[in-house]
């Protein structure tokens, strides 16, 4: 059992894509028992053979194809002229804004190079701290896989085999709570340090805002909506959301071009590619790991410190939050879901509650010194350093972990829309 892990950290240190070193590990570890490698290329290839999973670049090529057509310049404008004559209205005109894009994206790196890129140099420009600005912008983005549609929740439910639909509907409060928290702050700062306003424009400015961002505002209640109510899956809401980008695109903003189409699929189905022989191959992984009963040698060991589920959590955390720091999101949870999901059900933890906890956990991981996409992402926007992103940070990102406890410690908060929307679907 030690060759296995001990091949897949050596693959890792020498620089081998996390999907190889995944598969590397399990073929390894099959020729080591004599058993047929074939039984890799099966696995494999039933790991990606999910219709669930085909939601994953459906709801890529949506978030694209709306960015694309223009989305992301009237959302911003909304926010800014509905916001911006607040006390620090232009850092909750960002926090707003990503909680809207995060409903169209589902990706922590696309809304904060989104919505950062249109809002950090407003913020710059009206006298706003540049490490309070792009702190702020990579934590607000961290509601994009909390908030429905997100990847990392189809991910999990679908190796966990936990309903993503309720999945979605849990993250919602969450992802919520974390935008109200980080308003506070950012209201509260901005009071302390005297930062300026913009003019009230009137209701009438506001109104044709809103009319010109009103089909991004209206795409998130579309796809939630739509699941809530039973007319179509999680996977079928991606198929939904996709022609509604084109409609959006074309019809509405009318900044969507037949000629830019073909980059818009490019790019969409190298994204798409990328996580899927990533899920494929952690099958052969996940296999491994349930044959040699790793979750039951984990359990046994824990039994000895606590049998608490509360006890239970706080550890998943410390660990989680420390794999999100070398690993992406999608990498995380390929790994570490088949040895916690059938640890969580032992304890008697609800499945929806445990996988909006640690998809929280990998999230922030993005945003932890000193590697982060979404860190490296502002870095590159701003020109900031990232020791001088990773000291501003730690404000927002301590207000994070505290919504993380929070959701923790608190399971109603994942579980209640599941529990009224989709008592019989979970």
């Amino acid at each position: 059992m030690i060759v296995f892990p001990g091949v897949f950290i050596l693959l890792l240190a020498v620089g081998v894509p996390i999907a190889f070193s995944l598969g590397g590990a399990a073929f390894v570890y099959l020729l080591l028992k004599g058993i047929s490698p074939t039984l890799l290329i099966q696995t494999t290839f039933a790991g990606m053979a999910s219709f669930p999973l085909l939601a994953i670049p459906l709801f890529l090529l949506a978030g694209n194809l709306m960015n694309e057509g223009g989305i992301t310049r009237d959302l911003v404008a909304f926010a800014r002229v509905s916001l911006g004559h607040l006390r620090g209205g232009l850092g909750v005109a960002t926090i707003a804004a990503s909680a809207v894009f995060a409903g169209i994206s589902g990706s922590a790196v696309a809304t904060a190079a989104a919505i950062g890129a249109v809002l950090l140099p407003a913020m710059h420009d009206h006298g706003y701290d540049d490490e309070l600005s792009a702190s702020v912008t990579a934590t607000a983005a961290c509601m994009g896989p909390l908030i429905p549609p997100s990847i990392p929740f189809i991910i999990y439910g679908v190796i966990a085999n936990v309903s993503i639909g309720a999945l979605f509907l849990g993250g919602v409060i969450p992802g919520l709570l974390l935008g109200i928290s980080l308003t506070i702050y950012m209201v509260f700062t901005a009071g302390r340090r005297d930062y300026p306003t913009d003019p009230f424009p009137g209701a009438a400015a506001v109104f044709r805002a809103a009319l010109r961002a009103l089909p991004a505002l209206l795409m998130p209640f579309l796809v939630i909506g739509g699941i809530m109510g039973g007319i179509f899956t999680p996977t079928e809401a991606a198929g939904v959301a996709v022609l509604y980008a084109f409609v959006a695109g074309f019809l509405f903003y009318r900044r969507l071009r037949v000629e830019r189409l073909f980059g818009i699929f490019l790019k969409s189905g190298l994204e798409a590619a990328v996580v899927m022989l990533m899920l494929g191959l952690s099958e052969a992984f996940a296999w491994v790991v349930a044959v040699e009963q790793v979750p039951a040698r984990i359990m046994e060991f824990l039994s000895g410190f606590s049998s608490s589920p509360y006890v239970f959590l706080l550890l998943v955390n410390l660990v989680l939050l420390l794999v999100g720091i070398p690993l992406e999101t999608a990498p995380a949870l390929t790994i570490m879901t088949p040895i916690l999901a059938p640890l969580a059900q032992r304890m008697g933890i609800d499945p929806v509650h445990f996988g909006v906890v640690v998809c929280f956990n990998l999230v922030l991981g993005l945003i932890t010194p000193p590697v982060g996409a979404v860190l490296f992402s502002v870095c590159g926007m701003t020109g900031m350093s990232l020791e001088r992103l990773s000291r501003g940070i730690l404000a927002p990102f301590a207000i994070a972990v505290g919504v993380l406890l929070v959701v923790t410690f608190l399971p109603f908060l994942s579980t209640l829309l599941p529990a009224w929307f989709l008592p019989g679907g979970r």
